[in-house]
């Protein structure tokens, strides 16, 4: 996801990460029908030419949201697979940002996504995660920014803290380890003193 404009008006965030693989994808079946109708007797393309086809369409994902900053509005438009979702809230029902954090196939790895927690549950604004928490971050702040207007921005939520809240504790103790160096030893026991005061009043 990436910021595509953000004016005095809205910020708007785009998100076509797979894009290409689909336009690839629908290109080589589009070049396989082709060749099965140039050549008469090849009807064994029309089956790679489904296959890309079918996997051109699994990984069409596209989502745009809009934060109208003068109408107060955040509207979200996604289209994933053959499904369009729109879903609009008035920035009054928006409650929280989150960056919801998990570790990547590799061990050294991050990833990451954008979700608003709304009075009806926590909408991600992407379907899948990325890696660049950095980025996710910065964003988070840009979208925080223009729902507070001239409000103090809220502070940014602790990874590790929010895989804890969720339950996650084996991801916890691996994305301790991963932001601190600690050893496993040292990563489940700070996670488990994290457990023990979410649990106190």
């Amino acid at each position: 996801m990436r910021i595509k404009e953000d004016t005095p008006a809205r910020l708007v965030l785009r998100d076509r990460i797979a894009l290409w693989v689909s336009l690839v994808c629908f290109a080589a079946a589009i070049l396989l029908t082709y060749q099965g109708l140039t050549h008469a007797g090849d009807a064994m393309s029309y089956i790679p030419a489904t296959l890309f086809a079918a996997f051109g369409l699994a990984f069409l994902r596209l989502t745009d949201v809009e934060f109208d900053k003068i109408r107060r509005i955040c509207k979200l438009r996604r289209f994933d697979v053959i499904r369009l979702t729109r879903a609009s809230f008035h920035f009054e029902e928006i409650l929280d940002l989150r960056v919801e954090t998990s570790p990547g196939g590799d061990p050294d790895s991050l990833t990451c996504r954008l979700s608003l927690v709304t009075t009806s549950g926590i909408v991600p604004l992407t379907i899948s995660y990325e890696p660049d928490l950095p980025r996710y971050d910065a964003m988070r702040d840009q979208v925080a920014l223009a729902l507070a207007g001239q409000l103090p921005l809220p502070a940014a939520r602790d990874p590790v803290r929010a895989l804890v809240d969720q339950g996650r504790v084996i991801d916890a103790v691996a994305m301790l380890r991963k932001l601190e160096g600690l050893d496993l030893t040292a990563a489940r026991e700070r996670i488990e003193k994290l457990r023990k005061g979410a649990r106190e009043p």
